[in-house]
């Protein structure tokens, strides 16, 4: 509770508090000062005035409230509409980080990389997100050719300038995509070993790069590194490719217990997804659920002549065939990451204003 003697009701208060709630019972002059001061850093407003105040409501509405409540409402509304901007907070709170997608053969081969290219693509779509495509492997990396791409500069030229990068300067170590997507090509004049890249290096390029995108989609090697175990232990979902095979299935069976095991990787942030998919092969889907352990897996349909067509041309599959089978499966995959536009429910304040308004 503040009483400070001035109009605004924040004057003189050093740290902001999670939210204002704003009792107008003998008059609306802190309601006025907010209403007209225009754009600054205030926490969010909740308005309680009497019943029936258009007068203090359309204040409310001028000074961004959240919500508008009645002296009469029960004690649940109030709480109801903390909770909701609680949540909200939250959510953009976590929509200030992207989301760290790494892509890993089960067993080399798999079709990772082109599982990689092609969800980063389809994140781009019509949401417009921004996303960066990260080649990691460094020694043979090659998803420059799955966007017909031909970098000047990559991954080993960022991590030279890592510490000292910004928001502006990120990108000049990107090549940008006719779709948008960002690639951060692996490519080097000299080969790189493992234990020759710095970790802190590293870790504070992915902290800028996740900083500005909505999504990071990383094409990981299958050997386990240093560079790679920041990759997996900082991931948000690991989706582990393979294919319909006892030897596919044992090496990813391997690779997810070591993911567990060794880099803390919990099972619900691994996604496994079956490449090259079949009704009649010999391993059915039920049997790799049933080695892995798991309730369900991603399916990717083969389609080898348009994944060889994407793959040769350097054109991504949704620009060669929106409607194919493989194309979708891809999109569903996105639309796994993407959270639903839920559009929030309207708060008291717009609920009650229209009524008071036809008055």
């Amino acid at each position: 509770m503040l009483s400070n003697g001035h109009a605004d009701p924040l004057h003189d208060v050093s740290t902001l508090p999670d939210i204002l709630l704003l009792h107008c019972t003998g008059g609306d002059s802190e309601l006025e000062f907010l209403a007209n001061q225009g754009v600054r850093e205030q926490p969010p407003l909740i308005v309680c005035g009497r019943d029936g105040d258009t007068v203090t409501m359309r204040l409310a509405m001028r000074a961004g409230a959240r919500d508008y409540l009645t002296e009469s409402m029960p004690k649940q509304d109030l709480l109801n509409s903390i909770q909701r901007i609680r949540d909200e907070t939250a959510r953009h709170r976590h929509a200030e980080h992207g989301k760290l997608i790494v892509v890993v053969n089960g067993k080399g081969g798999s079709g990772a990389s082109m599982i990689a290219t092609n969800l980063a693509h389809s994140l781009v779509g019509d949401e417009g997100n921004e996303v960066t495509l990260v080649d990691l492997d460094l020694q043979f990396g090659g998803l420059c050719r799955y966007l017909d791409i031909s970098p000047e500069v990559g991954m080993m030229q960022a991590l030279e300038s890592a510490t000292e990068m910004d928001e502006m300067s990120a990108d000049a170590y990107t090549c940008r995509h006719s779709s948008g997507l960002k690639l951060m090509a692996a490519q080097s004049k000299q080969p790189v070993m493992p234990r020759g890249v710095s970790i802190e290096r590293l870790e504070a390029l992915l902290k800028v790069y996740l900083s500005i995108n909505d999504f990071v989609v990383v094409d990981s090697p299958a050997h386990l590194d240093p560079a790679t175990a920041l990759f997996f232990d900082k991931a948000d979902h690991v989706f582990v490719v393979v294919q319909q095979s006892l030897p596919h299935v044992q090496d990813a069976a391997r690779l997810m217990q070591i993911l567990g095991s060794e880099l803390g990787v919990s099972r619900d942030r691994m996604v496994v997804i079956v490449n090259r998919f079949t009704k009649n092969a010999e391993v059915e889907i039920g049997d790799i659920k049933k080695a892995l352990r798991l309730n369900s897996v991603h399916t990717v349909p083969n389609h080898y002549k348009l994944a060889s067509e994407s793959i040769n041309t350097g054109v991504p599959l949704a620009d060669i065939s929106s409607s194919a089978g493989l194309t979708k499966s891809i999109r569903r995959l996105k639309d796994s990451l993407v959270e639903p536009d839920d559009s929030p429910n309207p708060t008291l304040l717009e609920r009650s204003l229209p009524s008071f308004l036809r008055r």
